[in-house]
């Protein structure tokens, strides 16, 4: 007996084991193709879910106050870095989210009751699973749907799940030979043993191995060039369903660039200045021709205080001529927004510390060496600005001389094609400094035909590089499309940069007082100078240019627009804000375009907004009008699965004709025999069909040789039953 329910123990611990296995082949591409992040969380709460429906030491509420508790502070370390001040915001996101799921207002859920929705989710599934184990003893419509999502996901994202199907199919297919042996051993009361265990097994892991190394030996057909029809728009309608509208603002993934998004009016930052302008965030340089990634392994910092410098590649101008910056921030935002200039954040009662990541320059506040969110913060920064006679100056000679340290802002992938280089050569041709030759980049844009756009904006294919894509095919995007393809055409001149991203001018709602919404999330090119250092660009079609630059070739210039940059370092910027000398498009025009865009994005973002709520209700009505129906067609359907029977078990028949009268509410009553039930059934339809099929199944339970004797007696009867349940 010991034996045996160790053995049974055994085969239960391995069928969790092995549904496990498949929940993560699930996970993984979900995780990775949303960024959600936190996987190790995540795949903690699955464990959890399974251990305590396979082992159940206390009453089941129990569980669910388990699992609850594990959900809300999973939230709590997630959403409010474990701070008890953070509780009442992270309470107000969820109740707050709960209306904009019923009117629509999807982009103003909370990441917060996204999670907490993503947490039910996968309860549920497991309860699922749960139930098809232990209770169906069948995994396959499981099985399939996995392999049906793993293959949607390989058609038609970026996500390669070759090696997945192969796993989730061998995993899957043992599993369901385990439920099987499993079947076969209630059924037919056999005693479990390790030798019958094995004789079973055995046969079953040889046939996958078998078929699986016969699978992967076979050649394979190359991949259709060209979709079939309606695939390729199955295709279109899909990628469009994925563009990443949900992403519409900052976000920290930036490894595929790439389709259109809706418009957000979120607001995320209060901003009090004596102007508005751009605020930084963090900077990139691995272009990888799909996105950009940081680079693997450790991050180090460098740390520092409050009301201590901080420590940047772009210098305050002066200490001088400070100015201050207060930011109040309604996001979860781990990280601290930086003017131009940034010089220190001021001293609050607080005892936090801050760190600079040296790789991307983003600036994080920590509380006992954990990161967190500040809320409100004070800074004071000093705007630099350039002469426009050293830029003039500035000699790519110059650059040759640089620290191998500015080799990695000149990284190009290897699969780069040629015709990007070969393209910035020509705008640069006439150019002789560093400075004209970024400017003439920057300034190609607005003269070549490119549109600004935030739909209709494609992903690149798995062979395309996504800056070529948009210099000569679309010539169409928004902020990363231009800002991506200035970095790489500065860098095919030998010109250090990198790709910046942040938020850009925010709405004026006030004197000195701007909101920030997720509409400003923003990217923007910094290269570097010689003479001068990091510089800043906005190639972005109808955005704003940093006006940064003093123009002191010109006679006329008053003293109070000049600075002498001869006692400055040389990579620190100078002197004080003034316009810069390249043609802008008016005031006029940016406002048109932006209007444009914004009608544009508008009017995506009502469609949308609409289709698939629309969908839903549309399956929901479908699938309740079915359910309503399945009187009709229910029984109908079984009497044309049995028409194709050559041999009929009456138990079977017996139990699918109780389902059949369960729908017409006749239904064995508790205490109420086989015989009573088939007398009350007769009464309701006539005749005696019902007494007459129970006694042979009466027999049948006593005498199991007689299982397929009396089926052609019985025939009639059975279906002037489920006849009669149609009527």
């Amino acid at each position: 007996m010991n034996q045996s329910k160790a053995l049974q123990w055994t085969s239960v611990t391995i069928l969790y084991v092995l549904m496990f296995l498949l929940m993560y082949e699930w996970l993984v591409p979900i995780v990775d193709l949303t960024g959600t992040g936190h996987f190790g969380l995540i795949l903690f709460f699955v464990i959890l879910c399974l251990v305590t429906n396979f082992i159940t030491f206390w009453p089941s509420f129990c569980n669910a106050i388990l699992k609850a508790a594990v959900v809300f502070y999973s939230l709590f370390y997630i959403y409010g870095n474990l701070d008890a001040a953070a509780i009442p915001n992270l309470v107000s996101e969820l109740v707050m989210s709960v209306p904009a799921i019923f009117t629509g207002d999807f982009a103003n859920i909370a990441d917060s009751f996204k999670m907490l929705i993503f947490f039910a989710l996968i309860w549920m599934t497991v309860y699922l699973v749960h139930h098809w184990l232990t209770i169906k003893h069948t995994i396959f419509l499981f099985l399939f749907l996995t392999v049906f999502f793993l293959a949607a996901l390989d058609t038609f994202t970026e996500y390669n799940a070759n090696g997945a199907i192969v796993r989730v199919l061998c995993i899957g297919l043992f599993l369901a030979g385990m439920l099987f042996i499993e079947k076969v051993f209630i059924q037919h009361h056999m005693y479990p043993t390790l030798l019958r265990y094995l004789k079973l097994i055995l046969p079953l892991l040889l046939m996958i191995g078998v078929s699986a190394a016969f699978a992967y030996a076979m050649p394979k057909k190359e991949p259709l060039v060209d979709l079939p029809k309606p695939i390729e728009k199955l295709d279109e309608l899909i990628k469009s369903w994925m563009t990443p509208t949900g992403k519409v603002g900052y976000v920290e993934d930036d490894s595929k660039l790439g389709g259109s998004f809706e418009e957000d009016h979120t607001k995320v930052f209060q901003v009090e200045a004596n102007k508005n302008q751009y605020l930084r965030v963090d900077t990139k340089y691995i272009y990888t021709g799909k996105g950009w990634e940081r680079k693997a392994g450790d991050v180090y910092v460098t740390s520092f205080d409050y009301d201590k410098q901080v420590p940047l590649s772009i210098k305050p101008h002066s200490k001088k001529n400070t100015s201050q910056m207060s930011v109040q921030s309604f996001k979860q935002y781990q990280f601290v927004v930086q003017p131009y200039g940034l010089y220190t954040i001021d001293k609050t009662d607080s005892n936090n510390r801050f760190y600079v990541e040296l790789d991307t320059e983003k600036i994080r506040p920590t509380k006992n060496e954990q990161k967190i969110t500040l809320k409100k913060y004070t800074m004071s920064y000093s705007s630099p600005t350039y002469k426009k006679s050293v830029l003039d100056h500035s000699k790519m000679t110059d650059l040759e001389k640089l620290d191998s340290a500015y080799d990695k802002y000149l990284q190009l992938p290897d699969a780069l094609p040629q015709r990007v280089g070969k393209l910035t050569d020509k705008i640069v041709e006439d150019e002789k400094s560093v400075y004209d030759k970024a400017n003439a980049i920057e300034s190609y844009f607005r003269v070549n035909g490119y549109s600004y756009s935030r739909k209709n904006v494609p992903y690149p294919s798995k062979e395309q590089d996504y800056v070529d894509q948009f210099l000569f095919d679309t010539k169409v995007g928004y902020c990363d499309n231009f800002s991506t393809a200035m970095v790489i055409m500065l860098r095919t001149q030998g010109i250090p940069a990198r790709w910046v991203k942040g938020f850009s001018n925010g709405d004026e709602v006030s004197k000195n007082k701007f909101t920030v919404t997720n509409n400003n999330a923003h990217s923007w090119v910094e290269a570097y100078i010689p003479g001068v250092g990091w510089m800043q660009f906005e190639p972005t079609i109808g955005f704003n240019d940093f006006n940064q630059i003093i123009d002191d070739t010109k006679k006329d210039n008053s003293p109070s627009n000049q600075t002498d940059t001869s006692t400055a370092p040389k990579d620190e910027p100078v002197a004080e804000q003034q316009p810069k000398k390249e043609q802008q498009p008016n005031v006029k025009e940016k406002k048109e375009q932006q209007n444009q865009a914004n009608e544009a994005g508008s009017n995506t973002s009502s469609s949308n907004k609409w289709l698939l709520p629309v969908i839903c209700i549309a399956l929901v009505l479908l699938a309740y009008i079915v359910w309503r129906s399945r009187r009709k067609w229910l029984p109908r359907l079984m009497l044309l699965r049995y028409r194709s029977k050559k041999s009929v078990s009456i138990e079977q028949a017996y139990n699918d004709l109780l389902r059949m009268l369960a729908l017409v509410n006749l239904k064995k009553r508790q205490g109420e025999t086989l015989q009573q039930f088939a007398k009350r059934v007769d009464g309701q339809f006539g005749e005696q069909h019902m007494q007459r099929f129970t006694e042979q199944y009466e027999r049948h339970v006593y005498d199991p040789d007689t299982n397929f004797v009396a089926w052609d007696e019985l025939k009639e009867s059975w279906q002037y039953l489920i006849n009669s349940v149609i009527g």
